[in-house]
């Protein structure tokens, strides 16, 4: 099999890409490890990848790796066309635009913006009506206000502070509009798409400093598809083992597990962070209780995550640097738990992301290094007593009922035992300047030493934005499309 582009993964910012090159004429073989269910007009999505409301916890790569202390934090990613996109909160946040003036020229958020304003536009990225704001998510909204954080309404605003805010949302009807459905439908008619599913890619074949091709397993089948160009768009953890089995890499790392150097790239797999969360639990009480449900008979639906407040620790180096996201979720039979997390959305922490061996259906060994740093730590505790307060406001309390999962001492040393993540790892693919030994791919997101190899996903990012990573990825679908294509 031959064609124009291989696109590696049908995620976030694959299927972008892969849709994009297609309207530009281009023939596309997009690999995905996990099933695709075909157009959503077809009616064969599950229900659970549409539901709004809730995230799912099915089409999961079972990815883990360890806490601060040591415990198995599981790393959720979706194993499915639109991954994702597919299972996300549907929160979207732009971040700061700070975090994009340290990435290479063609990065900024100026640069970026044309890339933004389509993603926004084809995902169908809103605001909910304030009707639709439910009970809980309306409490934490005035019980902000009256500790002084003003409702902003600005997460799509890179020069946004701090604030707290509905959250803007890729939902039609009650659906997460993933970008299988916002980019691939369109074209799915196309002579030039060909979607092949539960594909796993092994290696890229490289020649003489160029690609010629991509190995794959498909149901465990041996195919290898030949291609001037492939655009890696594999993920955080997928891209770099995928870079690591092609004999890209570290030199000595590769040689461990008995993969031949092809590049030495010591940035592969390199400067991997996520963003370390703390996550406060809460009893309800029968009073929201009976709020939620009569919400949920009156609007037909329940969304469980709605608002963000962004805040900003005592030694923030930005307008915010600290995210408290809240949502309900099922307790036991008609009752709920209120959770309040905070998620430090800037780490000074970095991670890696190595190989356990050269056979791809190994999963590859995580180690984001949570909290390795004092700052961390003291950055990620400094609102818990915030959030004791905020339970106790007037307009909170009648619905939060006693804490079911809290420090009430030592809280740095709880951090380090019950920290969990926001899901958003970002690394070891990094743009940067081809002179600094990390940098792995340049401007143009090529990767540095290979002819017609792109990486077009979260392992660009060099350092995690003070965001939820969903709309700057699919920007970052967009922008790497326009430099394949203008």
């Amino acid at each position: 099999m031959r064609t124009d582009v291989v696109v590696v993964g049908g995620g976030t910012a694959g299927n972008v890409v892969a849709a994009r090159l297609v309207e530009a004429g281009a023939s596309v073989v997009v690999c995905e490890a996990g099933p695709d269910y075909g157009a959503l007009d077809e009616g064969r999505w599950p229900s659970e990848l549409l539901d709004a409301t809730t995230l799912p916890t099915s089409h999961d790569w079972g990815f883990t790796g360890e806490s601060a202390d040591g415990r198995t934090l599981e790393f959720d990613r979706a194993k499915v066309i639109g991954g994702c996109s597919s299972h996300n909160g549907s929160t979207m946040s732009i971040g700061w635009s700070g975090d994009y003036a340290s990435l290479p020229p063609g990065w900024s958020v100026d640069a970026l913006r044309p890339a933004v304003d389509r993603a926004i536009e084809r995902t169908r990225v809103h605001v909910p009506g304030e009707d639709d704001i439910q009970p809980f998510q309306r409490a934490f909204l005035d019980a902000c206000a009256s500790l002084g954080v003003m409702r902003t309404d600005d997460l799509l605003d890179p020069k946004g502070g701090v604030g707290v805010s509905l959250s803007p949302v890729n939902v039609v009807d009650g659906k997460r509009w993933n970008t299988a459905i916002a980019y691939l439908d369109p074209v799915r008619q196309s002579s030039g798409l060909r979607v092949i599913d539960r594909c796993l890619v092994d290696r890229v074949e490289c020649v003489g400093g160029r690609v010629v091709g991509v190995h794959t397993l498909v149901d465990g089948r041996p195919l290898r598809i030949g291609t001037d160009l492939v655009v890696l768009a594999a993920g955080t953890y997928g891209t770099p083992a995928i870079l690591l089995r092609s004999g890209l890499g570290p030199a000595s790392d590769l040689r461990s597990v008995g993969v031949d150097v092809v590049v030495d790239l010591a940035g592969v797999g390199r400067l991997v962070q996520d963003q370390p969360v703390l996550r406060l639990e809460f009893a309800s009480t029968a009073l929201l209780d009976r709020e939620l449900a009569a919400f949920a008979a009156w609007r037909g639906f329940l969304p469980e995550e709605q608002t963000v407040a962004k805040l900003a620790s005592s030694t923030a180096n930005a307008p915010f640097d600290t995210h408290v996201f809240p949502w309900i979720e099922p307790a036991e039979e008609g009752t709920w738990r209120c959770v309040v997390p905070i998620g430090l959305l800037r780490p000074d922490s970095f991670g890696s992301v190595r190989l356990a061996d050269s056979d791809p259906t190994s999963a590859p060994v995580i180690d984001h290094r949570y909290l390795s740093t004092a700052s961390d730590v003291e950055r990620l505790v400094e609102f818990v007593p915030w959030v004791r307060e905020l339970v106790h406001t007037d307009a909170l309390r009648g619905y939060v009922g006693p804490a079911q999962r809290f420090p009430e001492d030592e809280p740095q040393r709880w951090a380090m035992r019950h920290h969990v993540h926001y899901w958003h790892p970002t690394g070891g693919a990094g743009l940067g300047d081809p002179d600094d030994e990390f940098t792995v791919c340049d401007a143009r997101a090529r990767v540095l030493g290979v002819e017609g190899l792109v990486v077009a996903d979260a392992s660009l990012f060099p350092r995690v934005p003070r965001a939820t990573t969903a709309l700057p990825v699919t920007a970052i679908g967009e922008h790497v499309a326009t430099k394949l294509t203008g």
